[in-house]
């Protein structure tokens, strides 16, 4: 055995140590959306890095690659400055809309937050050194929350409607020009639930999670009935799509919840596999 496979093997030891994600008391792993995320942004270390090119200071814009809860406390780490005169620092929020149908601008203040479906407020800079930590969440009165290291809080009042997903929003703005993802935490009743930080270990909690993906023939015949559907029919009982909401909410999901339209329904499997609403695995999909 070489020593690089023994150093390798260490290391994969010793992160297994620290998995939270296959213990009850656990959030669902959290990093970066790969597939949406500024011009000038590369991802790294299992899409919890992100960096911002230092030829200018914005298009550094990311969002977290799943939903995150209501009081769910996103860690960052600030890890680099640039050395460039840039003025300003990372900027934090939350959005209601799909990461994937937002028209991705330059910087999240003031060309997203134009639009009532997103927030974001500037991080102070005296809490933004590098080697610096601090969280970020959503409180239940739909207010932003920055707290610091040290304590310190910030509040800004939002528009956004807490019982619909939400996901985060960073953007690696100004002198900021790399943070880190350190994972979240969410205060229970009786324990703190805790996530991992990057998606290592997704597969590993699935398989001990005791439960079955969908498998490919019943998406085959969901496809199937999507083709045969005359989509804008709608009933006097039916609700608008909580994903996109535009569509009609045709499709009843495994956990019992009739909230997404059917092309959603399928965008929302892939992506996350959990019920927007409950956030319950999905355990089957009909369309009506």
């Amino acid at each position: 055995m070489t020593e690089k496979y023994k150093d390798k093997k260490m290391a994969d030891k010793a992160n297994e140590s620290l998995c939270v994600c296959h213990k009850y008391s656990s959030l669902e792993a959290l990093s970066f959306d790969a597939r949406v995320k500024g011009r000038l942004i590369t991802l790294s270390e299992g899409g919890r890095r992100a960096t911002r090119d230092r030829s200018s200071f914005r298009n550094g814009l990311v969002f977290s690659g799943r939903p995150v809860k209501i009081r769910e406390k996103v860690r960052l780490l600030v890890v680099e400055h640039s050395m460039c005169e840039w003025h300003g620092s990372v900027r934090v929020g939350f959005a209601n809309c799909l990461p994937e149908q937002t028209h991705l601008p330059s910087m999240a203040i003031p060309d997203l937050t134009k639009y009532p479906q997103y927030t974001a407020a500037i991080v102070p800079e005296d809490i933004c050194s590098p080697g610096l930590e601090f969280e970020f969440w959503l409180d239940t009165d739909a207010r932003l929350c920055i707290r610091s290291s040290d304590g310190t809080s910030y509040m800004k009042r939002t528009t956004l409607n807490i019982h619909r997903p939400i996901w985060a929003i960073v953007d690696v703005y100004g002198k900021t020009s790399a943070v880190l993802l350190l994972g979240s935490k969410k205060k229970g009743l009786f324990w703190t639930y805790r996530s991992c930080p990057a998606l290592t270990h997704i597969k590993h909690t699935k398989d001990n999670g005791g439960y079955k993906d969908i498998n490919k023939e019943m998406l085959d015949r969901m496809k199937n009935q999507m083709s045969n559907l005359h989509l804008d029919n709608r009933d006097s009982d039916s609700e608008n799509c909580v994903v996109c909401y535009s569509g009609v909410s045709t499709t009843l999901l495994g956990c019992g919840h009739k909230c997404v339209c059917a092309v959603c329904a399928l965008k929302v499997y892939e992506m996350f596999g959990t019920c927007p609403l409950c956030r319950q695995r999905i355990s089957s999909i009909k369309v009506y």
